[in-house]
């Protein structure tokens, strides 16, 4: 799989480039939509610049006027650069909600938020992100959290889902026990898009196989993982 902080700084130059090809002819309620995106994007990477200089992940203040849409993404990428250059240099675990993470995963994590923000950035321009296998990264991410679905229902079931996904350049991408009877399949873009609530299942190349894997399939339409969700969403 390819260098996870490459591929941020190469995901955010794409979204960004987006933007700026859109900016000029956007009516004001879509800029505003844009830039309140943005500035979704800026508070996370805040609050991880916070996590790796020890400062603490809570105490980042939350972007309530994201200003003009230049401003926007000039405060974005300059907090999501220095974010993804801390996580490439920083020794040792991260502190974060729920536990320590390793920078690399963390950084999985960003690159998730930047995935499911850059899409609803898309869907506001009516526009289409160039999507290549740096999506690995957040397929891994959704695999390695997929256990979060079942917080309120129990808890997962016993036994551990096989993941088999298929990557844009048409690699498969394999997770989990070769001989697990349950299993989610598809195209990796779209269970991207499914386990941050981007889109639903219908009509989606997601499938289920397995009474675990359909609960599964269930629940993660259900729910919200504040990393990449607000009270807006």
């Amino acid at each position: 799989m390819s260098d996870v902080y490459a591929d941020l700084e190469a995901g955010a130059d794409a979204l960004a480039d987006l933007v700026h090809a859109h900016a000029g002819a956007l009516p004001l309620p879509s800029a505003r939509a844009v830039a309140a995106h943005l500035a979704e994007l800026t508070v996370v990477a805040r609050r991880v610049v916070l996590a790796v200089e020890g400062t603490g992940t809570g105490t980042a203040p939350r972007i309530t006027d994201a200003g003009l849409l230049g401003d926007a993404v000039l405060a974005w990428r300059s907090e999501h650069r220095k974010a993804v250059e801390l996580l490439a240099t920083v020794a040792g675990d991260v502190p974060w909600p729920g536990g320590p993470l390793r920078p690399s995963l963390l950084a999985a994590a960003l690159l998730t938020v930047l995935f499911a923000r850059g899409q609803d950035i898309a869907d506001v321009l009516g526009a289409r992100l160039p999507r290549d296998d740096a999506i690995g990264h957040v397929a891994y991410y959704g695999v390695r959290t997929s256990g979060d679905v079942y917080a309120g229902h129990g808890g997962p079931p016993a036994g551990l889902l096989r993941f088999e996904l298929t990557a844009p350049s048409g690699t498969l991408w394999e997770f989990g026990p070769a001989d697990a009877a349950d299993r989610i399949s598809g195209r990796a873009e779209d269970f991207c898009l499914l386990f941050t609530g981007r889109r639903p299942a219908a009509g989606l190349a997601v499938e289920a196989t397995g009474p675990r894997a359909r609960r599964w399939l269930e629940l993660v339409q259900q729910h919200r993982n504040p990393l990449w969700t607000s009270e807006s969403d």
